[in-house]
């Protein structure tokens, strides 16, 4: 759990660029708050701002059909992100990026 100062100096600390304190938010929001809007928020941030777990989570969501997650649904989304997870270095993102680009076909 955050208290509202730890949630706002995280909050501050994403918007200046750090990736880990976004991730830290995506897992509060995940975890705790459970709530789905804000995590994938969070993490696409995270992503954004060069975090290879974050590339390779948002990847997952990204093709996810689960109904929880439909709404996110982008399979091209889901390969750009686990291929960028990739290229820095998740070994478990190449294997899934294979997987999801045989989903395209």
């Amino acid at each position: 759990n955050l208290t509202d100062e730890q949630k706002f100096e995280l909050e501050n600390k994403s918007k200046d660029g750090d990736s880990e304190a976004s991730f830290r938010l995506y897992q509060y929001y995940c975890f705790t708050i459970n709530n789905i809007d804000e995590q994938l928020r969070y993490l696409e941030i995270s992503a954004s701002q060069g975090n290879i777990i974050a590339q390779y989570n948002y990847g997952i969501y990204l093709s996810n059909t689960n109904p929880d997650f439909s709404k996110y649904y982008d399979l091209n989304k889901a390969i750009y992100w686990m291929g960028l997870a990739s290229k820095n270095g998740d070994i478990g993102a190449q294997n899934k990026l294979q997987e999801l680009k045989k989903l395209k076909n």
